[in-house]
């Protein structure tokens, strides 16, 4: 791993996840080598997505939070500016792109 920021800034919430995607995981490799009926294994796939979209919920809720109160945002309804003003990522960003500078 290296030392930049984009790969090491958040590794205690990638700590967070990883023990819970792994169990997942494991499973999700038991089921196959069982010959389990697919939809087994869809739900699975289904659980491990649910828990990514949760932890960048809760993710953004943290960054959210730190942010209004050390730039002194005024935000007074975290969730709701979650909800309302962070759209979902369906693509990376590009490199060079404001939203994912050239790394170092």
């Amino acid at each position: 791993m290296t030392t930049n920021g984009r790969d090491t800034h958040f590794q205690g919430f990638a700590d967070l996840l990883f023990p819970e995607i792994s169990k997942l995981f494991f499973t999700m490799y038991a089921r196959i080598l069982e010959h389990r009926q697919i939809e087994e294994i869809d739900a699975i796939e289904d659980e491990i997505r649910t828990l990514i979209a949760q932890g960048a919920y809760d993710l953004a809720i943290h960054v959210l939070s730190h942010a209004n109160e050390r730039m002194n945002l005024k935000l007074t309804n975290i969730k709701a500016w979650v909800d309302l003003g962070i759209p979902d990522l369906t693509e990376w960003p590009t490199r060079g792109s404001p939203d994912l500078p050239e790394q170092q």
